[in-house]
């Protein structure tokens, strides 16, 4: 994985191969295929340890009083701060993943933690806190929240990083949502 992101920071995803990736990790194409079907399928592994990430930020915040919006901004502001590391085209690969990962979730009749991976456990505990606003749907909350991330990703990348930080704003834009979807 760190092979693929360093080709793909120097040489860009669409110009990086399975056998560019496997020379500089040197390892053979029939190691990477045991644990990948395709190149898109790094890209999804290195995902998972970002998520992870966001997921111990939330539950750092969690662990002390905190705010609706700071628990949101700790999320969003790990995946910022790992993402501007990316170039904006390995930002816009990873979100097309993400949505064809969705697409086949949704063939195969998912449960929501699957759907809504950043925000659901967080405002779950958000909701037990009282911090959500009564009568709350916790789950269309978070799938809002994710939908309006992923928006927000593709369109900050798309100015190349340019717009300024993005964890404040868009958890104070979610948290108002929520606030007055009450």
């Amino acid at each position: 994985m760190q092979a693929a992101l360093a080709l793909w920071r120097t040489k860009g995803f669409a110009d990086t191969t399975v056998t560019d990736i496997c020379k500089a990790a040197g390892v053979s194409k029939a190691l990477f295929y045991v644990y990948f079907s395709r190149r898109e399928d790094v890209l999804l592994a290195i995902e998972v340890f970002t998520v992870h990430d966001a997921q111990s930020a939330a539950d750092a915040v969690l662990t002390r009083p905190y705010e609706l919006v700071d628990l949101i901004a700790a999320i969003i502001g790990t995946l910022e701060a790992q993402m501007r590391d990316y170039p904006p085209e390995l930002v816009f690969e990873t979100i097309l993943e993400t949505y064809r990962l969705e697409r086949r979730i949704l063939n195969e009749d998912p449960t929501e933690d699957q759907l809504t991976v950043l925000f659901l456990d967080p405002f779950r505990q958000a909701e037990r806190d009282g911090k959500l606003p009564a009568g709350t749907d916790v789950t269309r909350a978070a799938r809002i929240a994710q939908t309006l991330l992923t928006d927000s990703v593709r369109r900050w990348a798309a100015s190349e990083f340019r717009n300024g930080p993005l964890a404040r704003a868009l958890a104070e834009e979610i948290t108002d949502l929520l606030d007055t979807a009450r």
